[in-house]
């Protein structure tokens, strides 16, 4: 395919417009081919520098506003217009003319501003979509050098809670193993509808600097790392959450029991989450019950209240936590 057509296919797949096939052919191609993965970098890059303009939706009473400011006016105004022979002459408009313009205008703002708007939350949602998709690559890069197993947390303590005057472990760092072993960059890991805070990895850095630098929840791996290879886990990978936005039942140190059943991360406006499933394929979800048989991925099954030191109850129960500060 010539590189025009792979810049098309590219923005496709980036924008969630490629069908199942393509997207498959465009994933292969991403971990074999380095030219491609250089120039899916690159439309990543631009489509975020995109997805960072933001746009407020105009006010609803814009039109009668600028309209009444207009009809107000006891005057004609005075516009100076450029003449074909470089020089200027003034124009007079009338309030007939000015609200004419200025209707127009404001119809122009209304139509084209919340669609703007639309449009970049939707550019925002298939980055973030890109990341999740990311983190899946990498964490399989991960297992294929650890026998299987997804980097998990050692930790002295099970409190993965911050609680005043307590320790506790950080399943994050865990994430942040992907980053040491350089098989992803800090950028994956900051959803693009929040932005996240940039750091530079050093060498005695074994965590995430701050929440704000890690946008998304992964499966609870303290001490215990999940293993895409255990027997439980393989009939039901297409089911088995591991890795999505954030977590909006854990937030701030806090557990919100009111957000729990019906919990949605807030990550993005649309009302929703990119969800990567342990078979590598990423969903975009407006539940919180769609993991296997239908498990809450935010809460252990069957625990109502938490103290902070609760493990999933099963192989497939999927438990996803956050940065733990």
């Amino acid at each position: 395919m010539s590189k025009s057509g792979d810049e098309q296919l590219l923005i496709d797949f980036i924008l969630g417009r490629c069908d199942e096939p393509s997207a498959e052919d465009v994933r292969r191609r991403l971990e074999s081919d380095g030219e491609f993965a250089s120039l899916h970098e690159g439309l990543n890059r631009v489509f975020a520098a995109l997805g960072l303009c933001r746009s407020a939706d105009p006010p609803a009473d814009l039109c009668e506003r600028v309209l009444a400011r207009v009809n107000s006016s006891d005057r004609a105004e005075v516009l100076k217009v450029v003449q074909p022979g470089g020089g200027m002459q003034l124009r007079r408009f009338s309030i007939r003319e000015l609200s004419a313009l200025a209707a127009a205008a404001v119809i122009v703002v209304g139509i084209l501003l919340p669609s703007l708007r639309q449009a970049h939350r939707l550019t925002r949602r298939s980055l973030c979509a890109n990341n999740v998709w990311a983190v899946g690559a990498a964490l399989n890069h991960y297992a294929n050098g650890s026998e299987g197993a997804f980097p998990s947390s050692p930790a002295a303590t099970d409190a993965w809670l911050h609680q005043p005057g307590d320790k506790y472990a950080s399943n994050s760092a865990a994430l942040f193993l992907l980053i040491r072993g350089r098989c992803a960059s800090p950028e994956t890991f900051q959803c693009p509808s929040v932005g996240g805070r940039a750091f530079t990895p050093s060498d005695d850095m074994t965590d995430f600097p701050s929440p704000q630098s890690i946008n998304y929840s992964y499966q609870h791996s303290l001490n215990a790392p999940v293993r895409r290879d255990l027997g439980p886990l393989a009939t039901v990978a297409e089911q088995m959450v591991i890795f999505a936005d954030a977590t909006p039942v854990f937030t701030g140190g806090t557990f919100h029991p009111e957000r729990a059943e019906h919990a949605i991360s807030e990550n993005h406006p649309d009302g929703g989450q990119n969800v990567l499933y342990l078979d590598g394929h990423v969903n975009w979800a407006t539940d919180c019950r769609i993991g296997v048989n239908g498990d809450n991925i935010w809460l252990v099954e069957g625990v109502s209240d938490y103290t902070g030191k609760e493990k999933p109850a099963s192989p497939t129960d999927t438990f996803l936590l956050p940065h733990p500060e």
